[in-house]
């Protein structure tokens, strides 16, 4: 299926893009508290594992919503955590 693999592509590339942002940041501000990048690296972490677990679901009615619905969750939680990035 190829939606399934087109979402998990999407899934590592939008968090993965983030962390590599975050990486950029801790490099390029190392007088910085260093913390709270962590702890969102950490929360780039937990969110990819959530939705890989919900994607890899196998008793599923509609395939189709569900992964329209991870789809939709995915862009949510990336534009939290490009939020909480611009906050540092």
């Amino acid at each position: 299926m190829a939606s399934v693999r087109n979402l998990k592509k999407d899934l590592n590339n939008v968090i993965g893009e983030i962390i590599q942002n975050i990486n950029s940041w801790e490099l390029e501000n190392p007088e910085k508290d260093q913390k709270k990048s962590e702890k969102l690296v950490d929360k780039c972490f937990s969110v990819f594992d959530s939705l890989i677990e919900k994607i890899n679901q196998k008793d599923i009615s509609n395939k189709k919503t569900h992964f329209k619905k991870i789809s939709l969750e995915l862009t949510k939680k990336a534009e939290e955590l490009v939020k909480n990035f611009n906050d540092l």
